[in-house]
């Protein structure tokens, strides 16, 4: 059963906003379209396998996607979670392609594509390091602690995988996507006693469920970049120049003269995205382009489901985008 399904991730819609917003020339663009091609790359390696997992008895195995708890001082955040009352597996999923090889010597994973190396941190001991903080976070919450078992998938299919032939422990911990259901099926046969009831396993799987806390990034600062640098303005759904007018209770673009009622809604979204999860009517009236305060506040009014301050002061929320993430789409 999928209890936590795989969506598109905070970070890669932080991303693509920004690359809308961002100028086409600007100095930053480059390290962000590179950023953006490895998170949208992993995003796919993920959702890849959800045909691997189908094969998976729904009655036996819940399943969390993209799960983020915190532990003590730290957060930590797990691809894929497979709960059972017999154990835990934990999957830490890498969708890398070329000649990946585990030096157990040195912890590194070292990836060889057209005849040029590259380091990655070893992805063993970041899974391990996972199961122990969720061995942690389920003794804290005062539940029987499962067995844990930590896996690294491969989902790029044509990826080589190898290892040091003195190798012991990688070759059992690293397996390809088509690996998941006998790898799954070997630790159901390995572990016979029921270590929670129904009852206790319900429990761990709504605390997990409630737990769950989405990261998002302070993405402009992470690029070192200022809000005012980038595009203000409603984009044109139909042909996405800058800025659309407001007239009349409808915007009109200046380009192609395309008519929307609702085209700030995506602008508000961006917002909430690269620059805060609330906004006056003063910041929205610069953003969107309108001279209007009162324009400005029955547009917030009736997209914010709540605010907070007084007259001038007030500050109309934006979170419920994030909270909501495919009201993102």
């Amino acid at each position: 059963m999928i209890v936590r399904s795989k969506t598109k991730p905070l970070l890669l819609h932080q991303l693509e906003a920004l690359l809308n917003r961002i100028p086409d020339n600007h100095s930053k663009r480059r390290f962000i379209e590179e950023d953006y091609a490895k998170q949208k790359a992993g995003y796919k390696g993920e959702r890849s396998l959800e045909y691997h997992l189908s094969y998976l008895p729904k009655k036996d195995y819940y399943i969390f996607h993209d799960l983020r708890l915190y532990a003590g001082k730290h957060y930590f955040q797990i691809d894929i979670l497979i709960l059972t009352p017999f154990f835990i597996s934990v999957l830490e999923v890498k969708n890398i392609s070329g000649s990946l090889y585990f030096n157990p010597i040195f912890t590194q994973m070292v990836r060889t594509i057209e005849d040029k190396e590259e380091g990655f941190p070893d992805p063993v001991k970041q899974v391990k390091r996972q199961a122990y903080q969720l061995k942690s976070w389920i003794e804290e919450q005062r539940f029987p602690v499962l067995p844990i078992e930590p896996l690294v998938v491969i989902a790029n299919e044509r990826s080589v995988i190898k290892f040091d032939p003195r190798d012991k422990i990688n070759p059992q911990l690293v397996i390809p996507s088509s690996e998941i259901p006998y790898k799954i099926n070997y630790f159901k046969n390995k572990y016979k006693t029921e270590a929670h009831s129904n009852g206790q396993l319900k429990k761990l799987i709504n605390k997990l469920k409630t737990s769950h806390t989405p990261l998002l990034t302070e993405i402009l600062q992470r690029y070192q970049i200022s809000p005012t640098e980038l595009k203000q303005g409603v984009q044109c759904q139909k042909c996405s120049s800058f800025p659309m007018i407001r007239i009349h209770g409808r915007w009109i673009c200046s380009a192609c003269k395309h008519l929307s009622k609702d085209a700030h809604i995506q602008s508000l979204k961006e917002y909430s995205l690269l620059i805060n999860q609330s906004i006056s009517n003063a910041q929205a009236k610069e953003y969107l382009g309108i001279k209007s305060r009162d324009s400005v506040k029955r547009l917030l009014q009736s997209v914010s489901g709540k605010k907070g301050g007084a007259n001038r002061g007030t500050k109309y929320t934006l979170d419920f985008f994030i909270d909501n993430p495919s009201s993102l789409h």
